[in-house]
């Protein structure tokens, strides 16, 4: 039997719910939420069901009020400076991530000796994201890691470190950030945060730099 266009869209409909409902981020669960709930309460008008359309419109109004909630609430921010060799939880951190670290920065190295420092972003308290970072000389910063929990990948935490937080490691001089990644998407968050595509390696490697003047 022959599918109507009708009942093909009150299927996509569904489905878009549906993967909502699988997302790791709240951000992007309410918003592909909300647009499925949309299609799906336009579904509900379009076969004349009362009920499908006024639960999905409600279900509408609800992910937009949070995502209102979300957009005006200020959370509050703070950094903990951490030794990453001797500290157990940023290698509890670190080793209940890996996988998922790996899979945007797999570049990344903790060695020791190597000079790395490492800062853990708090978000209402919570630990949301860890930088990894070291001294190459006094005007350049290498980042080697900078990594967020998927919960929390909406960019205020990267924000906020990049605006405050690094201000205070660049200690009122004239820096440049430095990071590289052959990740695509890791290259689409620098890039968003201001970082300036350079060069290229026969690796595949790009670098990113970001100047900044610290407070």
């Amino acid at each position: 039997m022959n599918l109507s266009w009708i009942e093909l869209f009150g299927t996509a409909a569904s489905v878009m719910v549906a993967v909502s409902l699988t997302m790791k981020n709240i951000k992007r669960l309410r918003i592909l939420n909300a647009v499925g709930a949309l299609a799906f309460a336009a579904y509900g008008l379009l076969i004349g069901s009362l009920p499908v359309w006024v639960l999905n419109g409600f279900i509408v109004i609800i992910d937009c009020w949070y995502l209102w909630r979300m957009r005006a609430t200020r959370d509050r921010f703070d950094v903990i400076e951490s030794d990453p060799f001797a500290s157990h939880y940023m290698q509890f951190f670190l080793a209940h991530h890996w996988t998922d670290i790996m899979r945007y920065q797999p570049e990344f190295k903790l060695e020791p000796g190597k000079g790395w420092l490492a800062e853990f972003i708090l978000r209402e308290l919570n630990p949301v994201s860890i930088i990894v970072y070291r001294h190459l000389d006094g005007k350049t910063i290498e980042i080697g890691l900078d990594y967020a929990v998927p919960s929390y990948r909406d960019f205020r935490s990267a924000e906020f470190y990049f605006s405050k937080a690094a201000e205070r490691i660049a200690a009122g001089q004239s820096v440049e950030f430095v990071q590289r990644t052959a990740v695509p998407e890791h290259q689409r968050y620098l890039e968003r945060l201001g970082f300036v595509r350079g060069t290229t390696d026969a690796a595949g490697i790009t670098e990113f730099r970001k100047s900044l003047v610290g407070a």
